[in-house]
């Protein structure tokens, strides 16, 4: 682990060769995002068992991600596009999935609720608010808008209704299609796209267990209805996504940066992973190094305290992604080195009798680690939960997670400072200490350890039980 930030790619055609993926991982790669807003049920098959051949050789831990499209907005195919449109022209936007032939200024939009959401002297943004919109009408048949800021309108480009609650939620039947895929394929967690309440997290978490298999679930917060439902969404999920692309199109620009702050606080609060997200290293889609503005981006999300940065085009489609993932590892080794780096705006500071005794415990694991010198904090965990506390508390050594679940092993390459490994036989442990022993063993075995270095442990007793960290020892090695 050359990072305590995770690091996201995004899989697609530009790296999906299997030279290329290996490159990536030696860079940093910590999971890998499969894009189902593109692609089919057959590239994301393949890039799955890619994915899994990959760790499975390597014998490391490589997340799989699968993120849903949820109810994105599309035009449909344009007849003779690029199709330019001028201020002021007026326009038909109406539902369907291509051009009507032999009609003239009219787009297709890939949404049956068109006419109940487009009101009336409500803005509609194209292709990323390149191409802007006031709707002067509405009726069965679609929209009549007015364009306020012309230009190209192109097949397949998004189209955003700022502001608005919409009729369209997630999860959507083609999310639950591949929702159902993704898990019998074997992703390890599952992101949702436009969350607009904690219903959608909570209709999805339904949809897995129909299917017979639940994994964490990620919200993206892409809609100013889910900023302001934020809280509810955040106690409903497993962790967050600040996905600032379509945010930035749907909110107030210019508060992007102070929503992303005050997402990740929230979410170092209540102990959830956050991923920030977009165009972090947009430029290097087309050459080899980023803008001094996106290198200081991808830091300024480090010391804002985020647990995991994410590349989107650089690696998917981008001339360079080998060289991206590289750059924004280096940026966040450099970032991490910094002595300054636990700053007073991101330290976690409940008030007093508002914690749980397991995070007091968490938080006491790293005054140990740091006072004994330890090498590392190990914490033997069925479920995730107790190397999330600790991940948590942001230690100054690193986290090693022991799980006997291979699931397990998979979903904590998202936790900040974590890595995981995967010890089947210590599932037959019948007390803590025989536990400790195991591990000592694996660690000495992996060379991970040396004879009189100390380990600081922290679990539950007694073993295998969910929840319930209890406890913390002080051990070193080969003292047993």
């Amino acid at each position: 682990m050359r990072t305590r930030v995770k690091k996201i790619c995004t899989i697609g055609p530009a790296c999906r060769d299997p030279a290329i993926l290996e490159k990536l991982l030696d860079r940093g790669m910590d999971i890998a995002r499969l894009n189902f807003s593109h692609g089919t049920h057959e590239t994301h098959g393949q890039d799955i068992r890619a994915l899994k051949a990959l760790r499975a050789r390597r014998g490391v831990n490589l997340g799989i991600l699968m993120d849903l499209s949820g109810p994105k907005i599309r035009l449909g195919e344009v007849r003779g596009e690029p199709v330019t449109v001028s201020d002021g022209q007026e326009i038909r936007l109406f539902p369907g999935t291509e051009s009507r032939p032999g009609v003239s200024g009219a787009f297709p939009v890939v949404y049956p609720h068109l006419s109940a959401d487009g009101r009336p002297g409500k803005r509609i943004l194209i292709d990323d608010g390149l191409v802007v919109l006031t709707v002067r009408a509405s009726d069965a048949d679609g929209l009549v808008c007015v364009v306020e800021h012309g230009g190209p309108i192109r097949s397949r480009k998004g189209v955003n209704f700022p502001g608005q609650v919409l009729s369209a939620t997630a999860p959507t039947e083609k999310d639950l299609d591949d929702l159902r895929f993704g898990l019998a394929a074997g992703a390890d967690m599952a992101a949702l796209s436009f969350v607009q309440s904690a219903d959608d997290i909570r209709a999805l978490r339904s949809a897995m267990e129909n299917a017979g298999r639940i994994v964490p679930i990620i919200a993206k917060i892409e809609r100013p209805t889910a900023l302001e439902r934020f809280d509810e969404i955040l106690s409903e999920a497993d962790a967050v996504m600040v996905a600032r692309g379509d945010l930035g199109i749907e909110a107030d620009i210019s508060r992007i940066p102070v929503y992303q702050k005050q997402m990740i606080r929230a979410c170092n609060l209540k102990g959830k992973p956050v991923i920030t997200a977009t165009q972090m290293l947009d430029s290097m889609i087309r050459n080899p190094t980023p803008t001094r503005a996106e290198a200081t981006d991808v830091a300024n999300a480090v010391c804002d305290n985020t647990d995991a940065v994410m590349l989107s085009g650089e690696t998917a489609i981008g001339a360079f992604p080998v060289e991206s993932i590289a750059m924004m590892d280096e940026i966040v080794c450099r970032v991490e080195a910094d002595p300054d780096l636990r700053r007073p705006w991101v330290e976690r500071v409940p008030a007093p009798g508002r914690e749980s005794s397991e995070e007091a415990l968490a938080k006491s694991t790293v005054d140990i680690s740091a006072a004994v010198g330890a090498r590392y904090i190990v914490a033997p965990t069925r479920t995730g939960q107790t190397a999330g506390l600790v991940s948590n508390a942001r230690p100054g050594v690193p986290v090693l997670a022991v799980t006997a679940s291979e699931a397990i092993f998979h979903q904590m390459s998202l936790l900040w400072g974590v890595e995981a490994l995967l010890l089947p036989e210590t599932e037959s442990e019948t007390t803590f200490l025989d536990t400790v022993e195991r591990i000592e063993q694996a660690l000495l075995k992996r060379r991970l350890v040396e004879p009189g270095e100390f380990v600081v442990v922290v679990g539950g007793m007694p073993p295998h039980r969910t929840g319930g960290t209890n406890v913390v020892k002080v051990h070193r090695i080969g003292s047993a």
